[in-house]
């Protein structure tokens, strides 16, 4: 009968040499720069410049509003238009009724 010999080790690639430090490459650095201007624009977008928080009399809820100041345009306003007009006429209906 023949026997069995157990399989021979294999020997482990030697490891890799480590890498040299060296000097990024100009699309690299130009694409750093590219991402970090992007992430600036970002951070500027995402937070207003002006919020402005009023009691609406009729409504008698406060509204916030937030403005970019460069433009003067209205980026988010909370709550909308609908509810405060909702809001209204139930105060409008809540007077009516204590003046009976």
């Amino acid at each position: 009968m023949a026997s069995i010999a157990p399989p021979k080790a294999i020997d482990p690639l030697p490891a890799p040499a480590p890498a040299q430090p060296s000097e990024p490459s100009p699309a690299a650095e130009a694409a750093a720069r590219r991402i970090a201007q992007y992430e600036a624009m970002q951070h500027a977008e995402l937070q207003p410049d002006k919020v402005l928080v009023r009691l609406d009399p009729d409504a008698q809820r406060f509204v916030a509003t937030l403005t970019d100041s460069a433009t003067s345009e209205m980026l988010r306003r909370y709550p909308s238009e609908s509810q405060l007009a909702y809001s209204r006429a139930v105060m409008a209906y809540l007077r009516a009724q204590l003046a009976k």
